[in-house]
């Protein structure tokens, strides 16, 4: 009769209680139960702000967010060597995280203000529009007079040539302050300066 030793989680087929025939075969899983301590990473969030004395071109991160850091202990159950279990015995906050602060700049200086039609085109898919005079690649801020909604748009092409039409605009430019129904709008293009 040899003395089999078995650790106090381990669990064996048949039970410890049962009797023993000769011959029988006896199943032993090993149970390792253990603690484990792990610092885990919290994410920061990403807060966006705007700030009107920055420019409407300006963007910047006015706050770099820092992960936090949490401490988490574990209670870990390996059958045989492999691990079966793991079950969060508790948590401890080591370190807040801190958010990140993106403010975008609102502040828009303009020139020159021009007063007629606007109408649509689709072309670029984009905030760009066609002017028959304002320099190419500048910027001009186009008002629906109607609405009081506003875009700013990128000159990139020349047009329209209709009478007292003033600028074309790309089709997501105008879906942005007027119903693409309307076709053509009352609008007041004012020239960006920064």
């Amino acid at each position: 009769n040899k003395d089999i030793s078995f650790g106090d989680d381990d669990i064996t087929k048949p039970s410890r209680s049962s009797f023993i025939e000769n011959n029988a075969v006896i199943v032993v899983t090993h149970v390792f139960i253990k603690e484990e301590i792990k610092q885990e990473d919290i994410a920061f969030k990403t807060i966006s702000n705007e700030d009107g004395k920055l420019g409407w071109r300006e963007k910047k991160v006015t706050q770099k967010g820092e992960k936090g850091i949490t401490e988490v202990k574990y209670k870990i159950v390996y059958y045989d060597g492999k691990e079966i279990s793991r079950k969060v015995l508790e948590k401890n906050l080591i370190k807040n995280p801190v958010d990140e602060i993106v403010t975008q700049g609102t502040y828009v200086k303009t020139g020159k203000v021009h007063t007629g039609w606007g109408t649509w085109y689709a072309w670029k898919g984009g905030l760009f529009a066609a002017s028959p005079w304002l320099p190419m690649g500048s910027y001009a801020k186009v008002t629906n007079k109607a609405n009081g909604k506003s875009v700013i748009v990128r000159i990139n092409d020349r047009g329209p040539f209709g009478e007292n039409r003033i600028i074309d605009l790309d089709k997501v430019a105008f879906a942005k302050i007027a119903s693409i129904g309307a076709g053509v709008i009352d609008v007041k293009v004012e020239e960006v300066l920064n």
